[in-house]
Order: C-alpha cells, then sequence, then structure tokens
C-alpha cells in the first residue's frame, strides 16, 4: 500500500527531505513476520513483502532544480509522509547509511526541514554530476568544418 503524499498540512504528518537525485522508495516491514522469516528452520526462499511503502521525491524534484544546469548541491526533494510511518521506518533501518549521513532526515514543519537542508545543502554528497570543465586531460570535441 502507497502512501501518497498530502495536499494539506496536519498534525500527523512529517516533511522529509531526500538528498539522492531520483529520490528512493521506504519499505515498512511487519517485524513479527521478519522474526519468523529468520527463526524458520527451513530457509524462506522469497524475499519479504512491505506492508507499506512510500516513494520519496529526490533532488531532482527540487523546485529550484534546472536539468539543462544538472547542479545537485544543495538540492533535496520534499515529501510528506505520515508520521508514525516514518518513526516505525527509522527504528527499523537505524543502520541504513543514507539516513545515518543525513541523505534522508525529517522536520515536523516543512520550514524547519527546509532549513535543515539549507544548513547541510553545501556538503556534498558523493552522488552529484561531475562537472566536465574540471576533468583533467578531458577537452571537448571540436565541430568539423564542412
Amino acid at each position: 500500500m502507497a502512501v501518497a503524499p498530502t495536499a494539506t498540512r496536519g498534525g500527523d504528518t512529517v516533511t522529509v527531505i531526500c538528498r539522492m537525485p531520483s529520490g528512493i522508495a521506504l519499505d515498512l516491514y511487519d517485524e513479527a513476520d521478519l522474526k519468523a522469516r529468520a527463526a524458520s528452520v527451513a530457509p524462506v526462499m522469497n524475499p519479504p513483502t512491505p506492508k507499506e511503502t512510500v516513494r520519496l521525491r529526490g533532488a531532482r524534484r527540487d523546485p529550484r532544480f534546472h536539468p539543462k544546469e544538472n547542479v545537485m548541491l544543495g538540492m533535496g526533494g520534499r515529501t510528506e509522509v505520515d508520521a508514525s510511518f516514518w518513526e516505525a521506518w527509522t527504528r527499523q533501518n537505524a543502520n541504513f547509511r543514507p539516513l545515518k549521513s543525513g541523505l534522508i532526515f525529517a522536520a515536523a514543519k516543512e520550514a524547519d526541514a527546509v532549513a535543515k537542508l539549507a544548513e547541510r545543502g553545501q556538503h556534498r554528497t558523493g552522488l552529484e554530476g561531475l562537472d566536465p570543465k574540471a576533468l583533467q586531460g578531458v577537452a571537448p570535441m571540436d565541430k568539423d568544418d564542412d
């Protein structure tokens, strides 16, 4: 079941900022099912089925992003997520590297989330594209004069 972003702000949602270029899908699994799979004597070969999924908008969905410039530094997609989902997902994925490194973070108010993005935005994520003008030994091809 996918949770769609809500148009109106309620006290039960948080604004999640994702600095990854294309965003990411957050899957929440039933913890009792995961424990039963882990305790099973015979290996369970099929993957677990998420009980809830939320797709976060990535940095390319930032209102300031311009595809021609393709500048990702300081950009972050904003997604309204149910607060209980976010709490459960962060508890279940506490060691997820993008969460630990600040590529994904949340705040109760959108203004607070945007302020956190401005604060963290100038730190490189490692997912930004290369600047073709700064590459050593690479020169643009000249046009043929026909």
